[in-house]
């Protein structure tokens, strides 16, 4: 089960690019959250918690928004990460709030276990899929999928059929 990293947020006001890009020399992140039938929030993030927390765990996953303002925290999934083009700093952040009561599509990043094995029996390793598109409810969304090859043969091949992940969890795609 998915642990909610909590982020909080300030409600920010709807103006032009100048306001945007002063905030952005703040250190600040500007946001929006929509979804679920809301109407889209405005929010502002600070940067330095943000970029602690991806460097960390990822942008995958579920977060807990607490925004200045509303009674209850908003469970959301990050769905777009703009970054500068040359810097590579996080300018924008889009939210979708989720319920934690309806199953959701998302994709989830698999992790190779055990390499070091199959490089010292002379094979390469190829891999071909680096994330699977999984269909559960929020709080069962894993953080990754962990594929241990170290039992492998040359030659042996790993299918999204023969990824273990929770029972609560469904793997859409080609098996």
């Amino acid at each position: 089960m998915a642990l909610a990293q909590t982020l909080k947020g300030v409600k920010r006001e709807l103006r032009g690019k100048g306001y945007l890009n002063e905030l952005r020399r703040q250190q600040m992140i500007p946001s929006v959250v929509y979804g679920q039938g809301r109407q889209p929030l405005a929010i502002v993030l600070e940067g330095r918690t943000v970029n602690r927390l991806f460097n960390h765990s990822g942008s995958g996953g579920l977060f807990s928004l607490e925004v200045e303002g509303e009674s209850q925290p908003v469970m959301a999934l990050v769905r777009e990460v703009q970054r500068h083009p040359v810097s590579r700093e996080i300018s924008h952040l889009d939210f979708l709030a989720v319920s934690m009561t309806e199953k959701i599509t998302s994709t989830v990043p698999i992790q190779i276990v055990g390499e070091e094995e199959v490089v010292k029996q002379g094979g390469i390793l190829q891999v071909g899929v680096k994330e699977v598109e999984v269909f559960c409810l929020p709080g069962d969304l894993p953080e990754v999928i962990r594929c241990d090859v170290s039992q492998l043969q040359v030659g042996d091949k790993i299918t999204i059929a023969d990824l273990e992940v929770l029972p609560t969890v469904e793997k859409n795609g080609d098996p």
